[in-house]
C-alpha cells in the first residue's frame, strides 16, 4: 500500500477515536495495560512448569527466549521504519524511537506467550490469544505499527510460541 493511501486509510481509523480524548487515554491503558497481563500470564505459567514439570521450562522459556532474539536481530538488520515515521500521521500511541517496526516484537510475544500456554490449559490460551489480537490492533490503531508488522509479529509468535508447547507436552 503507498503511503498516501495509507495515510488516508489511517485517518479514517483514528478520526474517530482521536475526537474523543478519553478514548485514546483508554487505548493507551490498554495497550500498557495488555503487555502487563502478558508479563503475568508469562510468568504463570513457568510457575505452573516449574511446579509440574521441571524439565518443561526448557522449552516454554528457551524456544521463546530464542525467538525473541531471533525477532529482535532481524528487525534491527532491517531497521523497517514506523508508519509515523513513513507516512504523514500524527499516531494515537506516543512512541519515542525510530525504526525497527518489521515485525511487532509486542505482537510476538503476545502470541508467543498466548500459544504456550496450550501446554498448560487450552482455555487460558484461547482467551490470551484473543487478547493478543486486541493488543495489535492496539498498536495499528495507535499508529506505532503497520498491519503488516503485528499479522508478521502474530504469525511467528504462534508458530514459536506452539513449537514451544508442542515440546513441552513431549515431556
Amino acid at each position: 500500500m503507498d503511503e498516501q493511501r495509507y495515510e488516508q486509510r489511517y485517518e479514517q481509523w483514528a478520526a474517530p477515536l482521536r475526537s474523543r480524548p478519553g478514548v485514546v487515554r483508554a487505548l493507551r491503558v490498554l495497550n500498557r495495560g495488555i503487555v502487563g497481563v502478558f508479563y503475568a500470564a508469562y510468568a504463570v505459567l513457568l510457575g505452573w512448569a516449574c511446579a509440574t514439570d521441571p524439565w518443561k521450562l526448557a522449552p516454554l522459556s528457551g524456544v521463546v527466549a530464542l525467538g525473541f532474539a531471533a525477532v529482535s536481530a532481524y528487525r534491527s538488520c532491517l531497521n523497517a521504519p514506523r508508519p509515523y515515521e513513513r507516512c504523514a500521521i500524527s499516531p494515537l500511541i506516543v512512541r519515542d524511537g525510530a525504526g525497527e517496526s518489521f515485525p511487532s516484537r509486542h505482537a510476538f510475544s503476545a502470541f508467543a506467550i498466548a500459544a504456550s500456554w496450550f501446554a498448560a490449559a487450552v482455555p487460558v490460551a484461547l482467551a490470551l490469544l484473543a487478547v493478543a489480537a486486541l493488543l495489535a490492533v492496539c498498536r495499528v490503531l495507535g499508529g506505532v505499527h503497520f498491519p503488516r508488522d503485528v499479522i508478521a509479529g502474530a504469525l511467528v509468535g504462534v508458530a514459536v510460541g506452539g513449537l514451544a508447547a508442542f515440546l513441552a507436552t513431549l515431556l
